[in-house]
């Protein structure tokens, strides 16, 4: 029975395991390098993959490796092998597991029954002595369990078989006859489907009714820090009534408001709740939150200002009218002075943009936290600087890499620039790909250096040099 994998490995990281059991899980020591498992476990068989996760902030091994074999077999001799056994270049045993796909059943079952019994296809005149005949050639069996009908005690025509080792039910698995369909056996009791963690708390709220909300409140979990409001900061394409529906899944919510940041194209707001333990909580679990998945949203508790903030929207509706007129009074006296005040015009408009748009979106400036509070870019940023001429010489280009897809120009725009000397920056159409232009390498030799593998907008970028950008050819011309 050929059970190597028929499909490419790109084309299946999400599906199952093919075949079933033939990845290993191990946790092991975090200075140890690809080449060196490939170098110690090639010898049980070939390997398909070698995957070792990273931190996402630090980007280092996070001590686990992920060994991808062809065969079934290969993967149970590995394992029974190399588990608790210690590496070259380590000092630390390894601890061998079968990778748990997303379609895995988890039970409690220790022994590893289930990598140890196979369930059979068998002709109904086959019994229990004939069955292990034929297998015993595999390894060394445990136990044989033909399926019988209760009342006439005839054969159903399905068998179960139990090995002593995983690598003998593998090569069992593997090498039988095709008309047995062997298949590893499901745990006992995997039909019957155990009441998960969410459903338990559910049954908790609904028998203590009475009690439901200091149910609630423990359920939490969390430390209250005597705040109620949170701000948050998240994708501009969001609208009010997805982001109000994320923070209403945490209970208690009482007031939302938010705002789109049409000049640097993200959107921020607050959201109010009845007591600090829901606030707490939201901060908790939706910081850094992926929604929509790959942009994240930032929260965070408000600064004790914040509570005042509904009065003060009520106030700002009776100023209108006093900014409106002293807007008015601003531009007439400019209109008819031959050296007009500029200064005063300037607080006049401000004074009133401000209490229209505080009237209209209900959330002013003030009380917003800035891009930079709230992780805007993961890294710390130097202070924004001015451009360079467009039509200055480009000394060196940095080649942005930015998936699922790219931070608003905007943001890139006021982020590149910090580190002088930016001519442009920019993103190809459709794609996750985009360059910035640097009128002096060292400016673009920094930025390089900082936001290689930072977040911006909770998207992480690769910034890298890219090759010198080709000479533009001359026109020709007839004469």
């Amino acid at each position: 029975m050929d059970n190597r994998r028929k499909f490419p490995r790109n084309e299946e990281r999400d599906r199952e395991d093919v075949p079933v059991y033939s990845r290993l899980f191990i946790v092991c020591d975090r200075n140890l390098k690809e080449d060196n498992f490939r170098e110690v476990f090639s010898k049980f068989g070939y390997i398909e993959d070698v995957r070792i996760p990273r931190d996402h902030k630090s980007g280092e091994p996070k001590g686990v490796v992920f060994i991808k074999f062809s065969k079934t077999s290969e993967a149970a001799l590995a394992l029974e092998e190399m588990n608790l056994k210690v590496m070259p270049y380590s000092s630390r045993p390894l601890k061998v597991m079968v990778a748990a796909n997303k379609s895995d059943i988890q039970s409690e079952d220790h022994s590893n029954e289930k990598y140890r019994r196979l369930f059979l296809h068998i002709p109904k005149d086959m019994n229990e002595d004939m069955l292990e005949e034929n297998f015993k050639k595999y390894g060394h069996i445990d136990d044989v369990l033909i399926q019988r009908d209760r009342n006439t005690r005839e054969p159903k025509g399905f068998a179960y078989i139990k090995f002593r080792k995983f690598s003998e039910a593998a090569f069992a698995f593997e090498q039988c006859e095709k008309k047995y369909r062997a298949i590893f056996a499901q745990p006992k009791g995997a039909n019957r489907r155990p009441e998960t963690s969410y459903e338990t708390n559910i049954n908790h709220l609904a028998m203590s009714s009475s009690n439901q909300r200091n149910s609630i409140m423990t359920m939490m979990n969390v430390h209250p820090r005597g705040y109620t409001r949170v701000n948050f900061m998240c994708s501009p394409y969001l609208t009010q009534m997805h982001v109000e529906s994320l923070f209403d899944i945490v209970p208690g919510l009482v007031d939302f408001r938010y705002f789109v940041d049409l000049v640097r194209n993200f959107s921020k707001g607050s959201a109010q709740y009845s007591n600090p333990v829901s606030a707490a909580y939201a901060v908790e679990k939706l910081n850094e939150f992926e929604y929509p998945p790959g942009q994240k949203i930032f929260v965070k508790p408000a600064d004790t200002n914040f509570d005042s903030h509904p009065r003060n929207q009520e106030q700002s509706f009776s100023d209108i009218p006093n900014a409106v007129s002293n807007l008015r009074n601003a531009i007439a006296s400019t209109a008819n002075s031959t050296s007009p005040d500029l200064v005063q015009l300037a607080e006049a408009i401000a004074e009133a943009s401000k209490l229209i748009k505080m009237a209209t979106a209900g959330v002013s400036d003030d009380n917003i936290p800035d891009s930079n509070d709230l992780n805007y870019c993961s890294v710390k940023l130097p202070p924004t600087q001015p451009l360079a001429d467009i039509d200055s010489p480009v000394a060196k280009r940095c080649f942005l890499v930015c998936k699922p897809q790219p931070p608003p120009l905007t943001v890139l725009r006021d982020i590149f620039c910090r580190f002088g000397n930016l001519i442009n920056v920019y993103t190809l159409p459709q794609k996750t790909v985009g360059y910035a232009r640097y009128s002096k390498a060292e400016s673009a030799d920094n930025a390089i250096q900082t936001l290689h593998g930072a977040e911006i907008c909770g998207i992480r970028m690769k910034v890298l040099e890219a090759e010198d950008e080709a000479p533009s050819k001359r026109m020709r011309y007839d004469h």
